[in-house]
């Protein structure tokens, strides 16, 4: 299955989402960025976060640790955007997979 249609599986059972970039962004490695895919926080991910000082800066290690990415590269990032990922992050704290499948 290529990867694309893997995310797309993934995210058709609420396990991950695409979020367009309402202003697209170039890495530190050149790419440039129109979307994230973020997959479904685990325990595992909080607490690999946990260990930095400030909310602000765990929810921007956890955020770049689900997109695969690293926290410099959510500097980057427009606030409309980060905003985008906020939502997400609420979304899936307040309904289980299988409640984002019914959706």
């Amino acid at each position: 299955m290529a990867q694309n249609e893997a995310q797309k599986l993934q995210e058709d059972l609420g396990m991950n989402i695409t979020i367009t970039l309402n202003v697209p962004v170039v890495l530190a490695d050149g790419r440039q960025l129109d979307s994230l895919t973020l997959r479904r926080a685990k325990v595992a991910d909080l607490r690999a976060v946990s260990r930095l000082e400030g909310d602000a800066a765990q929810e921007i290690a956890l955020a770049a640790r689900l997109a695969g990415l690293v926290p410099e590269d959510m500097d980057a990032l427009d606030l409309s955007d980060y905003k985008q990922i906020q939502d997400w992050f609420r979304y899936c704290q307040e309904k289980p997979a299988s409640a984002i499948r019914a959706d």
